[in-house]
């Protein structure tokens, strides 16, 4: 069989897709808490192309789309690119002395919204799918008896 005929990996992939998650909310969590508590915030918070080196990001380009999810891992990455440019953005005002108000924090929260609603969404179809291959399996297993 080659690699082409070969299944999707899709437990691979949710495994590696709930701990880049996992890794997301710890970084949305450090830059919260940078934006109310402290102005030094490190470039994995701040570069601008922050969004390609963290975790979930590497995720998203290093691991093949999940069949029939291209256009759901389009617009997760756009969000996801999105939600860190916020995040530098006002990383950067707090780093001037800006006080940040509350619109500031409103709108990454409605980001932050936006994009857990994709990923979830993600998330869930890969799910549903993986279990349609297992039960395709399991159907031709039981065929072959």
């Amino acid at each position: 069989m080659s690699s082409l005929d070969a299944p999707f990996p899709y437990a691979d992939f949710l495994d590696q897709f709930e701990e880049a998650i996992y890794w997301h909310i710890a970084w949305y969590s450090r830059g919260i808490r940078h934006l109310m508590f402290s102005n030094g915030a490190s470039d994995d918070l701040i570069g601008k192309d922050a969004h390609l080196h963290c975790r979930l990001g590497g995720f998203l380009g290093r691991f093949p789309t999940p069949p029939g999810c291209a256009e759901m891992v389009e617009q997760l990455n756009e969000l996801h690119e999105q939600m860190h440019a916020l995040m530098r953005d006002a990383l950067l005002e707090r780093r001037e002395g800006t006080p940040i108000g509350e619109d500031v924090y409103a709108e990454i929260e409605e980001m932050q919204s936006m994009f857990f609603s994709s990923l979830h969404g993600l998330f869930r179809k890969v799910m549903e799918d993986h279990c349609l291959e297992l039960a395709r399996q399991q159907i031709g297993a039981q065929a072959a008896t």
